[in-house]
């Protein structure tokens, strides 16, 4: 299964919580706009120490109910950073809106694939067909 976050320190959290396997994550695609890695850093921290003030539910972001350490929340982010599986949309002038919208509605994780979310055959046949347009074209 993989799949796309939603929340850089919502998926941080869950991640460490040992909901979603850190294997799992294929990207977070974050408001954040940190142009390097100290950056993205100093936001772990923040959301570690402070929440995220900014979030429709603070309370997501607190790290306070796990056995988490602030020096486990910046490895987790400084690995899936050089992993390349932070996107920061910000980062090259888009708008956020998209994110902030429809993807906030969202759960914190999709699934990048409807099977297992979807059982209904027509879903499942068009998925399979888009896979193989997708290798087609690479």
């Amino acid at each position: 299964m993989m799949l796309i976050g939603t929340s850089l320190g919502g998926c941080l959290k869950s991640i460490l919580a040992g909901e979603v396997s850190e294997d799992d994550v294929l990207i977070i695609i974050t408001r954040t706009d940190c142009k390097d890695l100290e950056g993205l850093l100093t936001i772990a921290e923040r959301y570690y120490r402070e929440g995220n003030s900014y979030a429709r539910r603070p309370s997501n972001y607190s790290f306070d109910s796990e056995n988490t350490t602030l020096e486990d929340v910046k490895a987790l982010a400084a690995r899936l950073y050089l992993q390349g599986k932070i996107h920061q949309p910000r980062n090259y002038g888009h708008d956020t809106g998209f994110i902030h919208g429809s993807m906030s509605r969202m759960s914190l994780w999709m699934e990048v694939s409807p099977i297992g979310l979807n059982d209904n055959p027509a879903v499942i046949e068009a998925y399979e067909k888009y896979k193989v347009l997708d290798n087609l074209t690479k």
